[in-house]
């Protein structure tokens, strides 16, 4: 007679997370200063208390958009020049103080600001973004208000004093 065999339960594995829930809540996980660090997104409650703070970037975001564009170079001048501001802000974001991130190395500290920057951005460029559409809107709608001139600026003397003669007397 035949006997039934019954295999062991498999532990189950972690599977990745879905590629949605890595677009709903991005992190980046690496080593930095020896250590593994998070940088996680900030939730939408945390992001509206930090837009006091971090206006200042979203002005010169919105600058850079409506002039000539941003590039990894200009992005990163315009983080170091508010990372007063900026730090404890990266910090929040990695959940460290800000003594870890003055403790690691220079380029390590470049690294970071970089991944917290592909991380936390959409939150800045998307402020920026809705400034400039407000701006071209309210641009818009005060052209559309004032309307066209209904005649045109009349165009500057075709003569002056020193090209015409003098209007002879009326007789």
């Amino acid at each position: 007679m035949a006997r039934k065999i019954v295999r062991p339960a498999q532990p189950r594995t972690a599977e990745p997370p879905a590629p949605d829930l890595v677009v709903l809540h991005p992190e980046h996980e690496f080593v930095l200063g020896g250590q593994t660090v998070v940088v996680r997104e900030y939730g939408n409650l945390e992001w509206l208390r930090l837009l006091p703070a971090v206006e200042p970037l979203v002005a010169v975001i919105a600058e850079q958009l409506e002039a000539e564009g941003t590039s990894y170079e200009s992005t990163l001048m315009v983080i170091a020049s508010h990372a007063d501001t900026l730090l404890p802000i990266v910090a929040q974001a990695i959940d460290r103080d800000l003594a870890f991130i003055e403790s690691i190395k220079s380029d390590e500290v470049e690294t970071l600001l970089m991944v917290w920057w592909g991380v936390n951005s959409h939150f800045f460029v998307g402020r920026a973004i809705n400034r400039v559409q407000v701006r071209r809107h309210e641009a818009l709608a005060i052209a559309r208000l004032t309307g066209a001139r209904s005649t045109p600026s009349s165009s500057l003397m075709a003569t002056d004093e020193t090209s015409s003669a003098a209007t002879p007397p009326a007789s």
